[in-house]
């Protein structure tokens, strides 16, 4: 009976001993799950504060305090600055979610002899205490584990040892420059309503918006260029600091008469000034950050700056936004252009024809005119130049005489004309006819090939030219054409369209008029082989003509 009490007593100590076993060869092995899920009970988005504890490389100590304020993060020690939001959202977030693991209880520990010092935690690396409103957390850092992916922690209050991912500390150990504000200035580019550039040597130049319109207000009151204003606000909005410099750095300790200022005043009355310096490794500068510490960011935004500083000044010759524009008028000689869209959105000629005028072209010719420059304005002396003139609502300006080269390279006057000749709906048409210059004739109305070209309009390459006269018709062909085709329409308003087919035009097509002959014009060959074939061929095998065609 003794040896059986003997035995039993030596089995359960056996028992505990292989448990203590087990405890001290605590690691991120084990599968022992922390009650709570995450790391923190806290609200990450309610954070009010955090402070970081933490030892250097040299054993040193440094004390950090960061605390938001209306959404944003500063630093509050160990120097005044705004920390970066998104920089401090991946440190709380990082905090608040972590998922401890392989907790040990302070029981467990004291079951096993084990003491915080053994986890580095007696001296922790590193402690960070998160606040919210009332509430707040401490956490401290100790030595990594084993396999150096995790790093063993403690909770004040809670007791024991648990481990968290070492990413969690290697965010708190980032250097104080990491913490601060990336992004060169804080405000919003919607709500940038002023621009002020300082030069050493030269008068201060301020630009502000009213309504969506810049102008200069000093040292002079002047419109200013809002595309170049626009660019250099989206510029600056979205720049960032490359990094900071430990120490003032002599070439970056500039004042505005010393280094090139740049200032700028959003619309809530707050203002943010950077002060640019030397040259700093490759295509980098020194620059004061607004909050007065040297920084190092792309040497771009500077050469931006000093570029736009001196094309900020509007110059152009028509100082209007294309939407705001309902006339132009243009001529090279005889005659003039006249293009309006008052009323309508579509733009129509006016004269020298009253047709309507091919909206793509306009565009891209009103583009040009609204990119002129003083710089193109023609001399009195010179010859070949464009008169140009724009009109809005409430203004009309005056012609203006610009350089030909101005204009787009391709554009030919006559080309402003709409290039559609015929379109009719299928259920409109009543008989298409067919006649050559030699009398033959056939009906095409039964041609599903030629219903769906007029379905689909019949549009010419170019315009061959504007009002044309006699000798021009007698050119192209047209005064007794190759070709007529006569569309009847049950339409009230125009109960015949006729399309006449001149001779041929360099490239394979032919040069083609309609119905009020203001405008002579040039198919494609692929289009004239359509409007020409006759009834009964490979296409229309199932369909009669009603005479032998050519």
């Amino acid at each position: 009976m003794k040896n059986r009490k003997a035995i039993l007593f030596f089995l359960a100590w056996s028992a505990v001993f292989a448990l203590a076993l087990a405890f001290l060869s605590f690691g991120p092995q084990d599968t022992v799950n922390v009650a709570q899920e995450t790391l923190s009970a806290l609200d990450a988005e309610k954070i009010s504060g955090i402070e970081i504890e933490r030892r250097s490389l040299d054993s040193a100590r440094e004390r950090i305090v960061i605390s938001r304020t209306g959404g944003k993060w500063r630093l509050e020690s160990p120097i005044a600055a705004d920390a970066d939001d998104d920089t401090m959202k991946g440190i709380i977030d990082a905090i608040v979610f972590a998922e401890p693991s392989d907790e040990l209880s302070g029981s467990d520990m004291a079951l096993m002899g084990r003491t915080l010092g053994d986890f580095g935690l007696a001296d922790p690396q590193c402690t960070a205490t998160i606040r919210q409103e009332d509430s707040s957390e401490t956490y401290s850092f100790g030595r990594p584990t084993a396999a150096g992916d995790g790093v063993y922690a403690s909770m004040n209050g809670r007791g024991g040892v648990f481990i968290v991912n070492a990413t969690l500390l290697r965010n708190l150990m980032r250097p104080i420059g990491e913490l601060r504000r990336r992004k060169l200035f804080s405000f919003a580019k919607q709500d940038v309503v002023g621009i002020g550039l300082k030069k050493a040597g030269e008068p201060f130049t301020k630009l502000s918006k009213t309504d969506g319109t810049w102008r200069i207000t000093e040292p002079m009151e002047t419109p200013a260029d809002r595309l170049v204003a626009e660019e250099l606000v989206s510029a600056l909005c979205s720049a960032s600091v490359i990094d900071y410099a430990a120490g003032i750095a002599a070439n970056a300790a500039l004042g505005d008469d010393e280094g090139y200022a740049l200032t700028l005043f959003d619309s809530y009355g707050a203002v943010e000034k950077v002060v640019f310096g030397g040259a700093s490794g490759t295509n980098m500068v020194w620059i004061l950050n607004p909050d007065g510490a040297p920084a190092r960011i792309d040497a771009e935004i500077c050469r931006l700056c000093k570029k736009c500083h001196k094309t900020l000044e509007d110059t152009r010759v028509f100082p209007v936004d294309a939407s705001s524009v309902i006339a132009i008028t243009i001529s090279k000689g005889f005659p003039a252009y006249n293009l309006s869209r008052a009323g309508t959105a579509s733009w129509h000629i006016v004269s020298p024809v009253d047709a309507p005028a091919d909206a793509a072209m306009v565009e891209k010719l009103l583009a040009n005119v609204l990119a002129l420059r003083s710089a193109d304005i023609a001399s009195a002396e010179s010859s070949g130049h464009l008169m140009v003139s724009v009109g809005t609502a409430s203004t009309n300006f005056p012609n203006r005489a610009v350089q030909d080269i101005s204009m787009p390279d391709d554009m030919r006057l006559e080309d402003l004309r709409d290039k559609l000749l015929i379109k009719c709906p299928r259920e409109k048409l009543k008989r298409i006819n067919m006649r050559t210059a030699a009398g033959v004739e056939w009906d095409a109305t039964r041609s599903e090939a030629m219903i769906k070209l007029l379905e689909g309009g019949i549009i010419a390459e170019r315009v061959e030219t504007m009002m044309p006269r006699d000798t021009d018709l007698e050119r192209c062909g047209l005064k007794l054409p190759s070709f007529t085709m006569t569309c009847e329409l049950d339409d009230s308003d125009s109960p015949v369209r006729k399309l006449l087919l001149g001779a041929a035009a360099p490239g394979g097509g032919r040069y083609a008029i309609i119905g009020g002959a203001e405008a002579a014009f040039v198919l494609s060959a692929t289009t004239v082989s359509s409007i020409t074939r006759p009834v009964g061929t490979a296409v229309d095998a199932t369909e009669k003509p009603t005479s032998a065609a050519r």
